[in-house]
């Protein structure tokens, strides 16, 4: 999990590392995304191969995940792991641009775990995100 965020971060003047998160998603993948916009919900989803060409490009602000919690669940070649990240574009600033929870379905295969689906929601700012118990800025590795 922490090869993702750190490969989903990079600087301003870079991109993420897509290289990276090709061998991190299967081909299949599927990510869903949502967040609340003007007040009003919306879900978008994507192929993965059509999510890792959106990180291609070189960004003008920097974005920096930050992992602040996980639980890991496993049976044999199936995983499911919640995640709380806050992003950011200055990785030094104290506060968080926004947070989100994300949770993802891995398989193992003969290469290791890949992701089969992602599914991420950034809520409305204030709202208690559960399992963040404090820990802001305290990545996990």
């Amino acid at each position: 999990m922490s090869s993702l965020w750190r490969a989903m971060s990079h600087e301003a003047g870079a991109a993420a590392d897509v290289v990276t998160l090709r061998g991190i998603f299967h081909a299949d993948a599927v990510i869903f995304g949502s967040r609340v916009r003007e007040g009003h919900p919306s879900l978008r989803r994507s192929s993965a191969g059509d999510f890792l060409k959106a990180l291609e490009p070189v960004g003008e602000a920097g974005f920096h995940e930050c992992e602040i919690a996980r639980d890991i669940e496993t049976y044999d070649r199936f995983a499911t792991v919640y995640s709380v990240v806050e992003s950011r574009t200055d990785a030094s600033a104290k506060t968080p641009d926004f947070t989100g929870v994300n949770s993802l379905q891995l398989y193992r295969d003969d290469d290791g775990w890949k992701i089969v689906s992602l599914y991420y929601h950034v809520g409305p700012a204030g709202l208690s995100i559960p399992g963040a118990d404090g820990r802001s800025g305290n990545c996990l590795d």
